[in-house]
């Protein structure tokens, strides 16, 4: 039963964290999800590299529910799930660092979530390259998604314990 209690908290302790890490291969792609509140819905939003106080925009908009391009870099404000995705193709090795999903606040400071891409060398065996305009080949789950399926397993272990101890 201990045993049960340590499974059952470290699932729902999976969950959270303040940055995102992402795997990509070269020559693939990764699709970042950047959630945020709805009061944000209307805000320029934007994908930056560096250190904060010297981040690059790689891509910048303030469009709405449509992809945007520039480069390797397209970028989709999903104003009903509060999401926006930037998708990176054809990715090199110099591509791994860290990067901002951030929010533009006018007159006060920038919303941001820290993202930590990583791109190995070689191909994900059994995984396609996608071509730039087919889609990622890789994606990574936002933290809101990882709680929600942590709370699903972990409910599912505690009901199948109750269930192995009523029989």
């Amino acid at each position: 039963m201990k045993i049960l209690l340590i499974f059952t908290l470290f699932l729902i302790s999976v969950g959270g964290g303040e940055s995102e890490r992402v795997t990509g291969y070269s020559g693939g792609g990764v699709l970042i999800n950047c959630a945020y509140k709805t009061n944000f819905t209307s805000n320029p939003k934007y994908f930056c590299k560096g250190s904060w106080s010297n981040c690059a925009d790689q891509i910048r908009t303030r469009v709405k529910n449509e992809w945007i391009n520039r480069g390797r870099f397209s970028l989709f404000d999903d104003t009903r799930a509060a999401v926006f995705m930037v998708n990176i193709s054809e990715l090199t090795v110099e591509d791994s660092g860290t990067y901002y999903c951030g929010i533009d606040i006018f007159f006060d400071y920038d919303v941001y979530t820290t993202v930590e891409l990583n791109v190995n060398g070689g191909t994900q065996a059994g995984q396609p390259i996608w071509p730039r305009h087919l889609g990622p080949s890789t994606s990574s789950a936002s933290p809101t998604g990882l709680a929600v399926y942590s709370a699903i397993g972990a409910g599912l272990v505690l009901m199948t314990a109750a269930l192995i101890t009523a029989i």
